[in-house]
């Protein structure tokens, strides 16, 4: 009896220990399906960040594309400025050579006046002149 009973004893803590390494054995298995898990959830994680990495370099090189249309069209704009300032200039420095013409006319004008003027005195004088010499003229003869 002595030996059943040291049997019997001895069977007890073996069957606890089978039973504690099942509860182990599910216990790593369940820990083994989470690193599973998450080993599955980090590679869709990666995909997504590599994705949204692709998106954001899509997203950065329109705005620079953007960007650089801008730029291209401030120096355009800058050059219709120029092009705007100068023919302003050039239209300003038009107005005052119209202006300096207009009054060169008005020069011409009264020197042709003076002119008319002066030349009908001048024939005026010549012919009174032609007459007092047409009248000596005859006065000498006769």
């Amino acid at each position: 009896m002595l030996g059943l009973g040291i049997v019997a004893m001895s069977a007890t803590p073996v069957r606890a220990a089978a039973r504690r390494t099942s509860e182990v054995t599910k216990h790593l298995t369940a820990v083994e399906e989470a690193q599973r898990s998450l080993a599955a959830d980090i590679g869709l994680l990666r995909d997504q960040l590599d994705q949204l990495k692709q998106g954001l370099d899509e997203v950065r090189e329109q705005i620079r594309q953007g960007n650089d249309a801008a730029q291209g069209d401030r120096d355009q704009l800058k050059g219709m400025r120029e092009e705007v300032r100068g023919l302003y200039v050039e239209s300003s420095g038009l107005k005052g050579d119209i202006a300096q013409v207009g009054k060169d006319i008005e020069q011409v004008n009264e020197s042709f006046g003076n002119f008319r003027y002066s030349a009908g005195a001048l024939i005026a004088v010549v012919i009174v002149l032609q007459v007092v010499v047409v009248a000596l003229g005859l006065r000498s003869r006769g």
